[in-house]
């Protein structure tokens, strides 16, 4: 009697676990049918230490993953769409394009990238786009420093600034895939605080890279654009002006560098979608007109990108699907717009 009730649980078990994997799995077909969700995620081989000085960047000629979808670089590092570029090599001009994740554009087709649309847009120009994802100011400026000596076709520098680049914190990003045993550091947030268990931590990488169910709900459960964005507000509290000021600093030194040289620069500043979707919450003003205010002050030029968005269009269109700062498609056409329009006026 008891072996029988013990098969009847164990059938009742696998049964139970059964319908719960057929759920689940009804469920990842749902979420990437119908969803706008993209993976998370690079491969590691997407990434090399000291690449400009001591900044890390993207390894040179490789075939690699982010957020998904297949990217290619070329022996700068620099992200190119697949096969390259025909005849870029023979061109005697180029722009230097300086960004993080925003300006790389992860799980959007080079082309259709901002970078892309550029290099169809100005023919007769290289585009050089060093953006990697987890830079910051620092960053910026030890590509230029490096580079723009060595290639004297660079003939204008675009720098896409993301506004958390005002810290060092994502570049801990680049740092997990280079030292697969470094340590997540915790921050004031439930999500980094799991993040630092390193079982929690293994799981998320895995699930995020792979289960579109996993992001959606997850997305959907902790408001992941206004998480982000709340996060990235606490940046250019006063008790991190020093830190705003520094960035600055660091922009200002880049513009002082190219104009020893006759380079226009162009600072073009990106919004987060929470901005745009709340343009009249003064709190959404904060980091432009902090940092804006600055650079006016060191004598740099820049465009604050928010107006050029169409305030009709629904503001998650401009942006990949749930995500608080990262340019859809969409996004990118605008960004490229602002940047050929800045390049015009400056006469390149």
């Amino acid at each position: 009697m008891g072996l029988r009730r013990g098969r009847a649980e164990l059938l009742l078990l696998v049964g139970s676990l059964v319908f719960m994997l057929a759920i689940a799995l009804v469920g990842e077909i749902a979420a990437r049918s119908f969803s706008r969700v993209d993976f998370l995620g690079n491969s590691r081989n997407l990434f090399v230490a000291d690449a400009y000085g001591t900044s890390k960047g993207n390894a040179p000629n490789v075939e690699a993953i982010s957020f998904g979808a297949l990217v290619y670089t070329d022996d700068h590092g620099f992200r190119i769409p697949k096969g390259g570029v025909p005849g870029d090599e023979d061109k005697r001009e180029a722009i230097l394009v300086l960004g993080d994740s925003v300006g790389f554009g992860p799980a959007v087709e080079e082309p259709e990238t901002f970078a892309g649309l550029l290099r169809a847009r100005l023919r007769n120009r290289r585009i050089y786009n060093s953006s990697v994802i987890g830079y910051s100011t620092p960053d910026y400026r030890s590509v230029v420093e490096a580079f723009v000596p060595a290639h004297g076709e660079v003939t204008s520098v675009v720098l896409v600034y993301c506004l958390n680049d005002v810290s060092a914190q994502s570049a801990q990003e680049i740092d997990r895939y280079l030292n697969p045993k470094t340590e997540n550091v915790p921050e004031q947030d439930l999500t980094e605080t799991l993040r630092s268990f390193a079982f929690l931590s293994r799981a998320n990488e895995f699930l995020r890279s792979r289960s579109k169910l996993y992001l959606l709900v997850k997305h959907r459960l902790l408001a992941t654009q206004e998480r982000m964005w709340k996060s990235t507000l606490s940046l250019y509290e006063k008790d991190r002006a020093v830190d705003v000021e520094r960035s600055a600093g660091d922009i200002a030194a880049i513009a002082a560098f190219l104009q020893a040289r006759d380079i226009p620069f162009l600072v073009v500043l990106s919004p987060f979608e929470y901005q745009l979707r709340k343009r009249e919450d003064p709190e959404t003003q904060i980091p432009q007109r902090q940092v804006g205010d600055l650079l006016i002050r060191m004598g740099v030029e820049y465009v604050d990108a928010r107006p050029f968005f169409d305030e009709h269009v629904p503001s998650a269109d401009y942006f990949l699907g749930y995500d608080p700062m990262h340019l859809s498609a969409a996004g990118h056409r605008v960004m490229s717009e602002i940047i050929a329009e800045g390049l015009s006026r400056a006469g390149q």
